[in-house]
């Protein structure tokens, strides 16, 4: 996943950006894409069309809103269509919005990588000693070198326990994320439709 550095410099600078559109923009212009995020072309049992992320400024009074929008494509003969756009999350802050647009790109990219792997020991049974191997591409793949020495230790052994089926790929694709950087704490998690809103969390 990008580095929490990263994502918060990107911040800084789509917060400049709305801030100009905010100054700029004729009030009846509702929302402007500051930017897209990776596309997530992964296909599986959950989601069967890719789907493509942003990030989006609005206006809530003088002030800026970020949004984070889900496009999903829809194949058909003539080509790919676009579903209704779905807002993720909203804040006041883009870090907030960018975070959340990261961790679903790298929950994804981890599933991608783990499910094979979880089926395989399905079918396999459970292991008695996991391979040191595979251990070593699991860590290279999440990344544990960027983390502190406790992290990567901890890491490790989430992949131990993931590889002898005493923790769910899930399970373990949420404290891989959680020990990337802190996750936002102020910020709304929705999901809307057509104006419709229903509160996630």
């Amino acid at each position: 996943m990008k580095p929490d550095e990263e994502i918060r410099a990107e911040a800084v600078r789509l917060e400049q950006l709305a801030q100009r559109w905010i100054a700029t923009a004729w009030t009846t212009v509702p929302a402007t894409t500051l930017a897209v995020l990776s596309e997530s072309r992964i296909v599986n049992a959950e989601r069967l069309h890719p789907r493509f992320l942003r990030v989006e400024v609005a206006r809530d009074g003088e002030d800026p809103e970020f949004l984070l929008v889900e496009d999903e494509a829809r194949s058909s003969g003539a080509g790919d269509s676009f579903e209704s756009p779905l807002i993720l999350t909203r804040s006041d802050s883009a870090y907030d919005v960018l975070r959340d647009g990261y961790e679903a790109l790298e929950e994804e990219r981890l599933a991608e990588f783990l499910t094979p792997i979880a089926n395989r020991n399905e079918v396999q049974g459970e292991l008695e000693d996991a391979d040191p191997s595979l251990i070593e591409e699991i860590e290279t793949f999440v990344e544990a070198d960027r983390l502190l020495p406790s992290a990567r230790l901890r890491t490790r052994a989430d992949i131990v326990e993931f590889l002898e089926g005493r923790l769910s790929p899930s399970e373990f694709i949420s404290a891989a994320i959680e020990r990337q950087g802190p996750r936002p704490q102020n910020r709304e998690r929705v999901a809307e439709l057509l104006n419709e809103r229903i509160s996630a969390t």
